[in-house]
Protein backbone atom coordinates (compact mmCIF):
# COMPACT_ATOMS: atom_id res chain seq x y z
CA UNK A 1 0.00 0.00 0.00
CA UNK A 2 3.06 2.38 0.69
CA UNK A 3 4.32 2.15 -2.66
CA UNK A 4 0.50 3.61 -4.35
CA UNK A 5 0.96 7.10 -4.78
CA UNK A 6 -2.97 8.41 -4.43
CA UNK A 7 -4.32 10.81 -7.23
CA UNK A 8 -5.86 13.85 -6.10
CA UNK A 9 -9.40 12.27 -6.43
CA UNK A 10 -8.35 9.75 -3.90
CA UNK A 11 -7.42 11.96 -1.63
CA UNK A 12 -10.55 14.56 -1.96
CA UNK A 13 -12.72 11.60 -1.30
CA UNK A 14 -10.77 10.89 2.54
CA UNK A 15 -12.33 12.08 5.44
CA UNK A 16 -10.90 14.70 6.98
CA UNK A 17 -9.83 12.75 9.97
CA UNK A 18 -7.83 10.79 7.14
CA UNK A 19 -6.73 13.36 5.16
CA UNK A 20 -4.85 14.58 8.63
CA UNK A 21 -3.18 11.25 9.85
CA UNK A 22 -1.53 10.98 5.77
CA UNK A 23 -0.23 14.17 5.52
CA UNK A 24 1.34 13.70 8.95
CA UNK A 25 2.82 10.38 8.17
CA UNK A 26 3.98 11.75 5.15
CA UNK A 27 5.34 15.23 6.52
CA UNK A 28 7.27 12.67 9.12
CA UNK A 29 8.53 10.68 6.91
CA UNK A 30 9.93 13.52 4.38
CA UNK A 31 11.57 15.35 7.66
CA UNK A 32 13.26 12.14 8.25
CA UNK A 33 15.25 12.76 4.77
CA UNK A 34 15.33 16.53 5.32
CA UNK A 35 17.72 19.17 6.23
CA UNK A 36 18.74 19.61 9.86
CA UNK A 37 17.25 22.67 11.78
CA UNK A 38 19.89 24.81 12.55
CA UNK A 39 19.63 27.67 15.62
CA UNK A 40 22.00 29.10 18.22
CA UNK A 41 21.75 29.27 21.36
CA UNK A 42 22.12 32.93 22.63
CA UNK A 43 22.43 34.82 25.86
CA UNK A 44 21.81 38.43 25.89
CA UNK A 45 23.00 41.22 28.84
CA UNK A 46 20.89 44.59 28.29
CA UNK A 47 22.33 47.40 30.76
CA UNK A 48 19.17 49.59 31.65
CA UNK A 49 20.56 52.68 34.12
CA UNK A 50 23.77 50.05 34.98
CA UNK A 51 21.26 47.92 35.64
CA UNK A 52 22.28 43.93 34.04
CA UNK A 53 19.20 42.27 33.07
CA UNK A 54 19.96 38.50 31.48
CA UNK A 55 18.04 36.69 28.60
CA UNK A 56 18.50 33.18 27.70
CA UNK A 57 17.09 32.22 23.93
CA UNK A 58 18.13 31.12 20.36
CA UNK A 59 18.23 32.44 17.49
CA UNK A 60 16.96 30.59 14.39
CA UNK A 61 19.64 29.82 11.74
CA UNK A 62 18.19 27.24 9.27
CA UNK A 63 14.54 26.22 8.84
CA UNK A 64 14.99 22.79 7.95
CA UNK A 65 12.80 19.73 8.51
CA UNK A 66 10.49 22.24 11.01
CA UNK A 67 9.45 24.36 7.18
CA UNK A 68 7.63 20.74 6.47
CA UNK A 69 5.27 21.74 9.82
CA UNK A 70 3.05 24.32 10.49
CA UNK A 71 3.88 25.74 14.01
CA UNK A 72 0.45 26.68 16.39
CA UNK A 73 1.08 30.33 17.54
CA UNK A 74 1.38 30.74 21.53
CA UNK A 75 2.97 27.01 21.76
CA UNK A 76 5.77 27.33 24.50
CA UNK A 77 9.38 26.40 23.50
CA UNK A 78 11.99 25.36 26.03
CA UNK A 79 13.60 28.91 25.09
CA UNK A 80 12.32 31.89 23.99
CA UNK A 81 12.97 32.94 19.96
CA UNK A 82 15.37 35.77 20.85
CA UNK A 83 15.75 38.42 17.72
CA UNK A 84 19.45 38.94 15.83
CA UNK A 85 21.45 41.11 17.58
CA UNK A 86 25.13 42.80 17.79
CA UNK A 87 27.45 43.78 20.60
CA UNK A 88 26.61 47.56 21.70
CA UNK A 89 23.51 47.71 19.72
CA UNK A 90 20.89 50.44 21.72
CA UNK A 91 17.36 49.20 22.70
CA UNK A 92 14.33 50.75 23.95
CA UNK A 93 12.94 49.61 27.24
CA UNK A 94 9.82 49.81 29.00
CA UNK A 95 10.29 49.22 32.61
CA UNK A 96 7.00 48.05 34.93
CA UNK A 97 6.57 46.51 38.26
CA UNK A 98 4.67 43.41 38.29
CA UNK A 99 2.59 42.08 41.43
CA UNK A 100 1.97 38.57 41.80
CA UNK A 101 1.80 35.49 44.46
CA UNK A 102 3.81 32.87 44.64
CA UNK A 103 2.39 29.21 44.86
CA UNK A 104 3.09 26.93 47.70
CA UNK A 105 4.59 23.83 46.46
CA UNK A 106 1.99 20.69 45.37
CA UNK A 107 1.16 18.20 48.33
CA UNK A 108 2.17 14.69 48.05
CA UNK A 109 1.05 11.93 46.68
CA UNK A 110 1.32 8.46 47.51
CA UNK A 111 2.92 8.15 43.76
CA UNK A 112 4.79 10.88 44.48
CA UNK A 113 6.21 10.15 47.56
CA UNK A 114 7.25 6.65 45.79
CA UNK A 115 9.49 8.87 43.29
CA UNK A 116 10.64 11.23 45.72
CA UNK A 117 12.27 8.24 47.05
CA UNK A 118 13.13 6.65 43.96
CA UNK A 119 15.02 10.08 42.72
CA UNK A 120 16.14 11.08 46.09
CA UNK A 121 19.78 11.44 44.92
CA UNK A 122 19.32 14.81 43.61
CA UNK A 123 18.20 16.22 47.13
CA UNK A 124 21.90 15.12 48.43
CA UNK A 125 24.58 17.82 47.78
CA UNK A 126 27.77 15.45 47.87
CA UNK A 127 28.68 14.23 45.06
CA UNK A 128 29.65 11.24 45.91
CA UNK A 129 26.49 10.27 47.95
CA UNK A 130 24.20 11.69 45.21
CA UNK A 131 25.95 8.84 42.50
CA UNK A 132 25.52 6.55 44.92
CA UNK A 133 21.84 7.03 45.14
CA UNK A 134 21.63 7.53 41.29
CA UNK A 135 22.84 3.77 40.97
CA UNK A 136 21.02 2.26 43.42
CA UNK A 137 17.81 4.29 42.65
CA UNK A 138 17.66 5.61 45.72
CA UNK A 139 15.76 4.92 49.00
CA UNK A 140 14.15 1.44 49.15
CA UNK A 141 13.58 -0.84 45.64
CA UNK A 142 10.46 -1.04 43.27
CA UNK A 143 9.61 -3.75 45.88
CA UNK A 144 9.84 -2.06 48.83
CA UNK A 145 8.76 1.75 48.63
CA UNK A 146 5.16 1.06 48.87
CA UNK A 147 5.63 -0.93 51.66
CA UNK A 148 8.05 1.83 53.80
CA UNK A 149 5.08 4.12 53.36
CA UNK A 150 2.25 1.72 54.51
CA UNK A 151 4.48 1.38 57.71
CA UNK A 152 4.91 5.12 58.02
CA UNK A 153 0.69 5.74 57.77
CA UNK A 154 0.04 2.60 59.57
CA UNK A 155 2.14 4.19 62.21
CA UNK A 156 0.53 7.23 62.37
CA UNK A 157 3.33 9.65 60.83
CA UNK A 158 1.20 10.22 57.88
CA UNK A 159 -1.75 10.07 56.68
CA UNK A 160 -3.70 10.30 53.12
CA UNK A 161 -6.62 11.76 52.45
CA UNK A 162 -7.87 11.67 48.98
CA UNK A 163 -4.43 10.66 47.71
CA UNK A 164 -2.90 13.87 49.22
CA UNK A 165 -0.20 13.20 52.04
CA UNK A 166 -0.05 15.36 54.84
CA UNK A 167 2.02 14.83 57.78
CA UNK A 168 0.40 14.17 61.04
CA UNK A 169 1.50 15.39 65.46
CA UNK A 170 3.56 12.37 65.70
CA UNK A 171 5.23 12.73 62.51
CA UNK A 172 6.31 16.54 63.14
CA UNK A 173 7.32 15.09 66.87
CA UNK A 174 9.71 12.71 64.92
CA UNK A 175 10.95 14.92 62.21
CA UNK A 176 12.00 17.34 64.71
CA UNK A 177 13.66 14.89 67.15
CA UNK A 178 15.82 13.94 64.19
CA UNK A 179 16.22 17.06 61.97
CA UNK A 180 19.91 17.45 61.77
CA UNK A 181 20.49 13.62 61.90
CA UNK A 182 21.95 11.78 59.44
CA UNK A 183 19.03 9.50 59.93
CA UNK A 184 17.16 12.27 58.21
CA UNK A 185 19.05 12.37 54.73
CA UNK A 186 19.73 10.30 51.95
CA UNK A 187 23.07 10.10 52.57
CA UNK A 188 22.99 7.75 55.17
CA UNK A 189 21.65 5.28 52.54
CA UNK A 190 24.41 6.32 50.40
CA UNK A 191 26.79 5.72 53.21
CA UNK A 192 25.57 2.05 53.94
CA UNK A 193 25.82 1.48 50.14
CA UNK A 194 29.17 2.46 50.06
CA UNK A 195 29.99 -0.20 53.41
CA UNK A 196 28.15 -2.70 51.88
CA UNK A 197 30.51 -2.42 48.98
CA UNK A 198 33.37 -2.95 50.51
CA UNK A 199 32.45 -5.94 52.27
CA UNK A 200 31.64 -7.19 49.14
CA UNK A 201 35.08 -5.80 48.07
CA UNK A 202 36.71 -7.88 50.84
CA UNK A 203 37.95 -4.30 52.30
CA UNK A 204 35.21 -4.05 55.45
CA UNK A 205 33.62 -6.96 57.29
CA UNK A 206 29.59 -7.49 58.62
CA UNK A 207 31.05 -6.71 62.09
CA UNK A 208 32.39 -3.57 62.25
CA UNK A 209 29.08 -2.74 59.95
CA UNK A 210 26.54 -3.92 62.44
CA UNK A 211 28.72 -2.31 65.12
CA UNK A 212 28.69 0.99 63.83
CA UNK A 213 25.21 1.14 63.12
CA UNK A 214 24.41 0.55 66.97
CA UNK A 215 26.59 3.16 67.77
CA UNK A 216 25.04 5.18 65.59
CA UNK A 217 21.28 4.14 67.00
CA UNK A 218 22.21 4.75 70.77
CA UNK A 219 23.73 8.17 69.88
CA UNK A 220 20.77 8.76 67.96
CA UNK A 221 18.29 8.03 71.00
CA UNK A 222 20.43 9.77 73.52
CA UNK A 223 20.20 13.37 71.28
CA UNK A 224 16.63 13.03 70.27
CA UNK A 225 15.12 13.66 73.19
CA UNK A 226 17.10 16.79 74.47
CA UNK A 227 15.49 18.44 70.91
CA UNK A 228 12.02 17.82 72.17
CA UNK A 229 12.66 19.81 74.89
CA UNK A 230 11.84 23.03 73.48
CA UNK A 231 7.90 25.18 74.44
CA UNK A 232 6.52 24.85 71.29
CA UNK A 233 7.39 21.51 70.37
CA UNK A 234 6.30 20.17 74.54
CA UNK A 235 2.60 21.77 73.25
CA UNK A 236 2.57 19.38 70.49
CA UNK A 237 4.14 16.54 72.61
CA UNK A 238 1.40 16.95 75.26
CA UNK A 239 -1.60 16.92 72.04
CA UNK A 240 -0.24 13.84 70.76
CA UNK A 241 -0.20 12.05 74.07
CA UNK A 242 -3.51 13.63 74.92
CA UNK A 243 -4.98 12.41 71.51
CA UNK A 244 -4.03 8.86 72.87
CA UNK A 245 -4.77 8.30 76.13
CA UNK A 246 -8.42 7.86 77.18
CA UNK A 247 -8.83 9.12 81.03
CA UNK A 248 -6.82 8.46 83.98
CA UNK A 249 -6.41 4.97 85.23
CA UNK A 250 -9.57 3.94 88.04
CA UNK A 251 -7.11 1.57 89.76
CA UNK A 252 -3.42 3.30 90.56
CA UNK A 253 -5.18 7.20 90.18
CA UNK A 254 -1.64 7.80 89.04
CA UNK A 255 -1.64 6.17 85.50
CA UNK A 256 -3.19 7.34 81.96
CA UNK A 257 -4.98 4.72 80.10
CA UNK A 258 -3.20 4.87 76.72
CA UNK A 259 -4.55 3.26 73.47
CA UNK A 260 -2.56 0.81 72.20
CA UNK A 261 -4.21 -0.31 69.20
CA UNK A 262 -6.59 -3.50 70.58
CA UNK A 263 -6.65 -2.28 74.41
CA UNK A 264 -6.01 0.56 76.64
CA UNK A 265 -3.37 0.14 79.03
CA UNK A 266 -2.12 2.18 82.24
CA UNK A 267 0.74 3.86 81.58
CA UNK A 268 2.32 3.24 84.98
CA UNK A 269 2.71 -0.84 84.24
CA UNK A 270 6.32 -0.10 84.98
CA UNK A 271 5.61 0.26 88.23
CA UNK A 272 2.93 -3.09 88.23
CA UNK A 273 -0.41 -1.67 87.01
CA UNK A 274 -1.69 -3.58 84.88
CA UNK A 275 -5.02 -2.50 84.35
CA UNK A 276 -6.56 -3.07 80.80
CA UNK A 277 -9.54 -2.23 79.03
CA UNK A 278 -9.71 -4.46 75.78
CA UNK A 279 -11.87 -2.27 73.10
CA UNK A 280 -13.59 -6.00 72.06
CA UNK A 281 -14.83 -8.00 74.18
CA UNK A 282 -16.91 -11.20 74.04
CA UNK A 283 -17.42 -10.34 70.69
CA UNK A 284 -18.73 -6.42 71.38
CA UNK A 285 -16.91 -3.65 70.31
CA UNK A 286 -16.87 -0.36 73.01
CA UNK A 287 -17.67 2.56 72.22
CA UNK A 288 -15.66 5.49 73.71
CA UNK A 289 -18.54 6.32 76.09
CA UNK A 290 -18.48 2.49 77.84
CA UNK A 291 -14.88 2.86 78.20
CA UNK A 292 -14.80 6.73 80.04
CA UNK A 293 -17.74 5.03 82.06
CA UNK A 294 -15.49 2.42 82.82
CA UNK A 295 -12.87 4.96 83.83
CA UNK A 296 -15.07 7.34 85.93
CA UNK A 297 -18.05 5.13 87.30
CA UNK A 298 -16.10 1.61 87.21
CA UNK A 299 -19.38 0.74 85.46
CA UNK A 300 -21.25 1.21 82.05
CA UNK A 301 -25.22 0.81 81.58
CA UNK A 302 -26.56 -2.77 80.34
CA UNK A 303 -24.75 -2.94 76.96
CA UNK A 304 -26.64 -5.41 74.30
CA UNK A 305 -24.80 -7.47 71.71
CA UNK A 306 -21.94 -9.79 73.87
CA UNK A 307 -21.71 -13.12 72.65
CA UNK A 308 -20.69 -16.44 74.76
CA UNK A 309 -17.93 -19.14 73.95
CA UNK A 310 -20.78 -20.85 72.15
CA UNK A 311 -22.05 -17.95 69.88
CA UNK A 312 -25.16 -17.00 71.98
CA UNK A 313 -25.65 -13.52 72.60
CA UNK A 314 -26.43 -12.29 76.09
CA UNK A 315 -26.93 -8.60 77.51
CA UNK A 316 -25.00 -7.38 80.25
CA UNK A 317 -23.20 -4.65 82.27
CA UNK A 318 -19.36 -4.04 82.97
CA UNK A 319 -17.67 -3.31 85.65
CA UNK A 320 -14.02 -2.83 87.22
CA UNK A 321 -13.37 -5.56 89.51
CA UNK A 322 -10.43 -6.69 91.51
CA UNK A 323 -8.42 -4.76 89.20
CA UNK A 324 -10.40 -5.94 86.40
CA UNK A 325 -13.54 -5.68 83.85
CA UNK A 326 -15.54 -8.11 84.47
CA UNK A 327 -19.80 -8.65 83.65
CA UNK A 328 -22.47 -7.70 86.31
CA UNK A 329 -25.74 -9.60 85.13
Amino acid sequence: MTKTIPSESVLSALKPEEKNIYEEVVRTTLAMFHEDYEYEETAIETKVNELLFYTKGRVEVKKGWKSLFNEKEGKKEDAPVLPAVQKNDTTCSKLAIKEGFTKPPQPYTEGGLISMMKTAGKLVEDEADSDILKEVEGIGTEATRSGIIETIKKNGYIEVKKNIVSVTEKGIILCEAIEGNLLSSPSMTAKWESYLRKIGEGKGSQENFLKNIKKFLNATIDEAPKKLETESLAVVVQNQVDTQTAGTCPICKDGQMVDRKKLYGCSNYKNGCTFTIFKVISGKKLTQKNVKDLLEKQATGKLKGFKSKAGKPFDASLIVKDKKVTFSF
